[in-house]
């Protein structure tokens, strides 16, 4: 399309679908659906429901907002893939400043969902955990399996060098807890990746409130298992340390305990190869990208609430890109 300005120069108008949503997504199969925006249907339209009136503008004043079903698709598409905010917009027929104002009010809007969807277990719902974890090697009483994660970002402006990690790249640190079903019972994200696990734990939310409150967590004595990087606490049980010395029974603990907390491994590839933007988020706003992250969280245990048959294809996704 060419359109001519007011000095009679012709300006190149950006060619964008039409109707993408209405005409093509509205056709889609339960599985194509999957297949190009990574969530199940019903996942979505779960969400549609609840977070819906928090898309749409309450000013009577300014241009009218997006329809919340474009925001909320078109941000999934952005946390799903890599593609360019250009190509996205191209795609929902919508201008760049659009696509990135939708993207904040539906990350804001996830991020408000949180306290419901990522929650420590309590009644049923933890014993049924501690029963799964012990089905995978024999421990009893365990109900979570903690480890932390590399955000990679690009260098930030401000102070590059707290950012980078071992591995010499800029990065944002994910503290997460997980259950036997791959779900994220607590997440932690913003620390820069040059902090230490140990810090990074003992200044978390979780942390401070067990240790105020330990019973209202552990009520019959459970616990949670983490690698050796994090402190040794009568509620979170690491492997023992190997120096050569280590008796039969401790080397046998040392396998049950890696393999029960595979459950933490897990759930970061599936967030990871679902969510394929937390590669490398671009992103100048720093507190933009902790609200990302845990946005992505939110969307990991929502999807897990309904029928998901590829859950196994964006593991073997993201562990092959680590391979």
């Amino acid at each position: 399309m060419v359109l001519i300005g007011c000095k009679g120069k012709k300006l190149n108008a950006p060619i964008r679908i039409q109707h993408y949503i209405e005409r093509t997504v509205s056709g889609y199969t339960a599985q194509e659906f999957q297949q190009h925006f990574r969530v199940t249907i019903a996942a979505y339209e779960h969400l549609l429901r609840i977070i819906a009136p928090e898309l749409l503008r309450r000013s009577p004043t300014g241009r009218p907002t997006l329809n919340a079903e474009k925001q909320l698709l078109s941000v999934i598409w952005l946390l799903a893939t890599p593609d360019s905010y250009r190509s996205v917009g191209q795609m929902f027929n919508l201008a760049k400043s659009s696509l990135s104002a939708a993207f904040i009010r539906v990350i804001k809007a996830l991020n408000s969902l949180a306290p419901r969807v990522i929650k420590w277990p309590e009644g049923e719902r933890l014993n049924n955990i501690e029963r799964r974890f012990h089905a995978i090697a024999g421990l009893d009483n365990v109900i979570g399996a903690i480890d932390g994660a590399f955000i990679e970002i690009k260098a930030p402006a401000e102070d590059p060098e707290s950012y980078i990690t071992r591995k010499c790249n800029s990065a944002f640190t994910l503290q997460a807890i997980s259950d036997p079903f791959l779900k994220f019972t607590d997440v932690f994200i913003g620390y820069p990746g040059s902090v230490s696990e140990t810090k990074i734990f003992k200044n978390s939310d979780v942390y401070n409130k067990i240790r105020t409150h330990i019973g209202n967590h552990f009520p019959e004595d459970e616990y949670i298992i983490r690698d050796k990087a994090y402190p040794v606490l009568s509620w979170c049980i690491p492997l023992y340390i190997n120096r050569g010395n280590l008796t039969p029974a401790k080397v046998h603990f040392n396998n049950v305990q890696a393999k029960t907390r595979e459950v933490v491994e897990r759930s970061f590839a599936l967030l990871f190869g679902r969510f394929r933007r937390l590669k490398f988020l671009d992103m100048n706003r720093t507190d933009l990208i902790s609200a990302t992250v845990l946005a992505a969280t939110v969307l990991h245990n929502v999807c897990l609430d309904f029928q998901d048959l590829l859950i196994d294809d964006y593991i073997c996704l993201a562990i092959g890109d680590m391979t």
